[in-house]
């Protein structure tokens, strides 16, 4: 390259589904080791609250690659974030197990795609190897491989929401003598809990599920070297997400289902590290949702101009300045459910409009419900969520007043 021709940009995106932020060192697990997970951390800026804004699949991807929030109603975006970069003359590659994104449609404006087809395994895998997720990685490693132009390459898994299909002697480094054998069915588990359920129903299954994660950790340390061996490793931006969690027994609930708008499936892991290890162990504590994603690779990749979105923002920006803009709050809808959090509340309203309100950030997991003891702040917070959904649908850049000081810092 010529001295003073600017060098072209180059991201990976790794989304994992259903990969909760709970099960993982830097969130804060201390009984399921996550190495290489722990290496990209301290590598990387991470954000603690990245906020699912659905749990709907298509629509989370609507945000990433649109940068439209989930609660907005339009069905055709201007310009999806793969149309951007292949007009910038760079390249964007899908690169999925999940057959179901592939039909996306903004999955299309892709220059090329990459299906990862795998028959469903009828057993659990002999080795780490064998699995599922380990074969997409190496479909992964062998595409960087031939890989020579930047641009961006998006690699989504099914994760946790695919079979489950980790080692059995995985699962059994974490049970102890007493402890009941690991759920080993591959199918993922969904089913609701009885008031007064066995907890052992709940271990059986967050055992195999602690399993699943160590598979995927072993894999994304073996496709962070092939990152870092590339030769466009100097220019490569890494992100490491999850669209959405998976509920293991709170709200009574084992897997996904109706009411799924809680902390364990919104409270996503987000991580981002720059190619020169800029903000190395930085941990920011704002709101961040799906839609920062779009206007973050876009400013990265140089092809911001004309990527615009009325909710997204560059998180990049924060990394030199924690001023440079802050979320006041964010959404989160699926069919009839809403959710708002703000840095002192969750509030989720069901189908049926009932409300339950959380504390934050103390009750993490919503143990807690206490709208009857916190005066207005459940009717300020449903306020707030009919604000934003009726602004989002109308205006270009949605900018919300400044909060009252209750929806920030909480009451006393």
């Amino acid at each position: 390259m010529d001295e003073g021709t600017p060098r072209l940009r180059n991201a990976i995106v790794i989304a994992i589904d259903r990969l909760g932020a709970g099960f993982l060192g830097p969130y804060g697990n201390t009984w399921l080791e996550t190495p290489a997970i722990n290496q990209l951390a301290s590598e990387s800026v991470l954000f603690e609250h990245a906020i699912a804004d659905s749990n709907d699949l298509p629509l989370l991807y609507r945000s990433y690659w649109s940068g439209v929030h989930a609660m907005c109603r339009t069905d055709s975006p201007e310009c999806s974030l793969a149309r951007l970069i292949e007009r910038g003359g760079l390249q964007a590659t899908l690169l999925t197990d999940d057959e179901s994104l592939l039909r996306h449609p903004l999955a299309e404006d892709f220059g090329e795609q990459i299906s990862v087809a795998q028959l469903a395994p009828k057993t659990l895998a002999a080795s780490i190897e064998e699995t599922r997720f380990a074969q997409l990685t190496l479909a992964a490693i062998e595409w960087l491989a031939d890989a020579k132009e930047p641009g961006l390459l998006w690699l989504h898994a099914q994760g946790m929401n695919g079979p489950w299909d980790a080692p059995a002697e995985l699962a059994e480094r974490f049970r102890d003598e007493e402890d009941p054998e690991a759920y080993a069915d591959i199918t993922p588990p969904q089913f609701e809990l009885e008031q007064d359920f066995d907890p052992d129903d709940v271990l059986s299954v967050m055992h195999a599920y602690a399993s699943q994660v160590s598979v995927i950790d072993a894999c994304l340390g073996s496709l962070l070297d092939a990152i870092a061996q590339h030769e466009l490793a100097d220019d490569t931006l890494v992100i490491v997400t999850s669209p959405r969690g998976y509920p293991l027994g709170e709200h009574l609930r084992i897997g996904a289902g109706p009411r799924d708008l809680f902390g364990e499936s919104l409270n996503v892991p987000l991580l981002i590290r720059q190619p020169d290890r800029q903000s190395a162990c930085m941990r920011l504590d704002l709101l961040a949702q799906p839609s920062d994603l779009y206007a973050t690779l876009a400013s990265w990749l140089g092809v911001s101009a004309g990527a615009d979105s009325s909710t997204g923002h560059d998180l990049l920006e924060l990394t030199t300045n924690e001023s440079a803009w802050r979320r006041q709050a964010a959404f989160a809808i699926k069919n009839e459910e809403k959710a708002v959090r703000t840095p002192a509340w969750l509030l989720h309203v069901d189908d049926s409009e009932t409300r339950s309100l959380f504390a934050k950030p103390d009750d993490r997991w919503e143990a807690n419900e206490v709208a009857d003891r916190c005066g207005d702040v459940p009717e300020q917070l449903a306020k707030l969520l009919d604000e934003y959904s009726e602004r989002v649908n109308r205006e270009k850049l949605v900018e919300l007043a400044p909060l009252s000081r209750e929806l920030v810092e909480g009451t006393d």
